[in-house]
């Protein structure tokens, strides 16, 4: 582990963590889940991609530089880490249900940001929303909802 990577997991680790360490260490965690649910379908394409800095963006008030950051330290994060559930553990532990609920409505938003949703990206929203702990309930009704807002 080098990097944007392991200077975020240090500070989030170690035992006088602060706030911030915490928040950038949930930063890191959603960025993951984000980075999971664009690769989904074994392509990341720009728009994926651009869809992902600029939810990073908004949701985190990072410049594009400190969206570029967190987004190559997820990408990292995820390749080094065998499953999702240790960072789906850090966000259950950390947010409440309308903050969860906030996380999985920007995964809908990213497995729709390229046109389309294949079966596999489904699946892995049902994973997530498992993970997480979204009733079923409010899985599909966040699904409508991004869905709602998509072109077409």
């Amino acid at each position: 582990m080098s990097g944007p990577l392991q200077k975020l997991m240090q500070g989030a680790l170690s035992p006088g963590a602060t706030p911030q360490d915490e928040a950038s260490r949930l930063r890191l965690a959603t960025a993951v889940l984000l980075v999971e649910a664009a690769q989904a379908d074994s392509e990341f394409h720009d728009a994926e991609r651009e869809a992902l800095v600029r939810m990073l963006r908004a949701r985190f008030g990072l410049d594009a530089a400190g969206a570029d950051d967190l987004l190559s330290a997820a990408e990292q994060a995820r390749w080094e880490s065998g499953d999702l559930y240790q960072f789906a553990r850090q966000i259950n532990d950390s947010f409440p249900l309308p903050r969860k609920l906030a996380v999985v409505e920007l995964l809908w938003e990213i497995v729709y940001s390229d046109g389309a949703l294949e079966a596999h990206e489904d699946a892995l929203m049902h994973k997530m929303g498992n993970l997480l702990g979204i009733r079923l309930e409010d899985l599909m009704a966040l699904k409508r909802k991004v869905r709602g807002r998509m072109p077409g």
